[in-house]
């Protein structure tokens, strides 16, 4: 059987759009020794509070297995590293393809910054961009942090396979209840 991969979902119904989930991930991943209080650059996170109609909610990276972000790579910035899809960003020439590629809207070019100050493309004078979208926080031990810090426990990372497991485990005890009345 495939591993399917992990990825963070959110619930529309519990979201409130405080964007504290955006904060923690930016300085979870840009910001060493700062608080969210004293950020000085762009934040820039790597999933998005979104609100459509009456729905606010994080939209991030599946880390799909056929990655089709990585499919469109043509650096090859864009590569698995066990079941999570993550980009190498010196290698991102910030083409736009993996935009187009990804089917939830996850990626997003983002410009470069070297100690505070914005880096610029030679000979042209505009900001070097590279693609930057989820990793599920893959270098921090507890895991996403946005899933921790979301005051409304709006987020949670889902494991296809334990996710099915639970499942079928319910499905058994709903059955075996129905043959026992």
């Amino acid at each position: 059987m495939e591993k399917l991969s992990p990825f963070v979902v959110g619930d529309g119904e519990k979201c409130i759009g405080c964007k504290a989930c955006e904060i923690a991930c930016h300085v979870s991943h840009n910001v060493e020794g700062i608080t969210a209080g004293n950020i000085d650059t762009p934040v820039f996170p790597k999933l998005f509070v979104t609100r459509v109609d009456e729905v606010t909610m994080p939209v991030q990276c599946h880390h799909c297995e056929d990655a089709p972000c990585a499919q469109a790579c043509l650096q090859k910035a864009i590569y698995f590293e066990g079941d999570k899809v993550l980009i190498q960003t010196e290698k991102c020439k910030g083409c736009k393809d993996c935009l187009v590629a990804c089917p939830f809207g996850a990626v997003e070019l983002v410009p470069r910054f070297i100690n505070g100050q914005e880096v610029m493309q030679e000979n042209l004078g505009k900001p070097l961009l590279y693609g930057n979208k989820c990793d599920l926080c893959h270098t921090r031990e507890k895991g996403p942090i946005c899933v921790e810090v979301c005051p409304e426990k709006a987020l949670r990372l889902v494991e296809p396979h334990k996710e099915k497991k639970e499942k079928n485990k319910k499905a058994v005890a709903t059955i075996v209840g129905m043959f026992k009345k």
